[in-house]
């Protein structure tokens, strides 16, 4: 019987198209960025910049479109780095804003779930079985996991492909109340090593294909930096010491008080997403030659 219901899946799951599973929003935040001409700006990271981003007010503000790579921050270091790797291109900027908890090699699962609905995604991470065959079964695994596991929960409502935006916001929570418990909070460690040196192999990459590459801390709440102080300033020095993207934040710069977040500690309200815009705006304005900017060019002054 299971066998029969792990088969029939793809049945059960809809087509890829037009599925509203958040994790295929990756195939639709693609086509805004490949039908950009000319220079842009990239953010990239985790759903802090799903929640925590106005990109058509950055838009605006810079006159530099704005492309919202933003998605889960359990995919990993290295997936979100080797996506990036895809969709840039020669004159981009690449604002990098990165979960505190964020590890190199991220979920396996979730590498799965995002590749069955965008194939293109297998190039960014290294699958744990390369036989075709044995890959059909996992992802019908996964699969029926996930059913029954949609089937429980119901899902959240701010969570589906539909909740997201032209420029890869997500905006269905901004005018929802927020559900009272904040979420994701982790005890965070300062040993960051191996994600210093996927950041600095990164921009390695970066320099020699002439895109431009910028650090930011994401929103946080503040309760929780103050938690996590002596951690995140070890870690912070550790950044400055050893890495070579330019960072534009310092460790506090956006931290908020709790009634600014949505449903947990790094997604921010509407009205937390309107500040942290601004602050965004403020600083990458210093990173940018104002004069260049009527040349759909954004050139940091790094």
């Amino acid at each position: 019987m299971v066998f029969t219901i792990i088969l029939a899946l793809p049945v059960l799951d809809g087509k890829k198209e037009s599925t509203t599973e958040f994790m295929a929003a990756m195939s639709d935040k693609h086509e805004r960025i490949d039908g950009i001409n000319g220079h842009k700006l990239i953010l990239a990271g985790g759903s802090n910049l799903i929640f925590g981003v106005h990109s058509e007010k950055l838009e605006k503000e810079l006159k530099i479109p704005v492309a919202n790579l933003g998605l889960r921050a359990h995919l990993g270091l290295n997936f979100i780095l080797n996506e990036l790797k895809d969709v840039a291109k020669e004159g981009d900027i690449v604002l990098l804003s990165i979960e505190y908890f964020m590890d190199v090699e991220g979920d396996e699962n979730l590498h799965r779930l995002v590749s069955y609905y965008n194939p293109q995604a297998l190039a960014y991470f290294e699958p744990k079985y390369k036989s075709t065959f044995r890959q059909f079964f996992e992802y019908r695994h996964m699969l029926y996991k996930k059913l029954l596991t949609d089937y429980m929960t119901k899902g959240g409502p701010a969570y589906t492909r539909n909740d997201f935006n032209q420029y890869g916001d997500g905006i269905k929570h901004l005018e929802m109340k927020p559900p009272g418990v904040l979420g994701s909070r982790y005890v965070i460690k300062a040993n960051k090593e191996e994600e210093i040196k996927a950041l600095n192999d990164f921009q390695k990459f970066a320099v020699a294909k002439g895109i431009s590459v910028l650090f930011t801390y994401s929103p946080y709440a503040i309760t929780e930096f103050a938690t996590n102080e002596n951690e995140l300033k070890e870690l912070d020095s550790k950044f400055k010491e050893r890495m070579r993207i330019k960072m534009i934040s310092e460790l506090d710069d956006f931290t908020y008080d709790e009634e600014f977040f949505f449903d947990n500690v790094y997604h921010l309200t509407k009205e937390g997403r309107e500040m942290h815009t601004e602050q965004l705006i403020n600083k990458l304005s210093r990173e940018i030659k104002k004069d260049e900017l009527n040349d759909e060019s954004l050139v940091s002054t790094k």
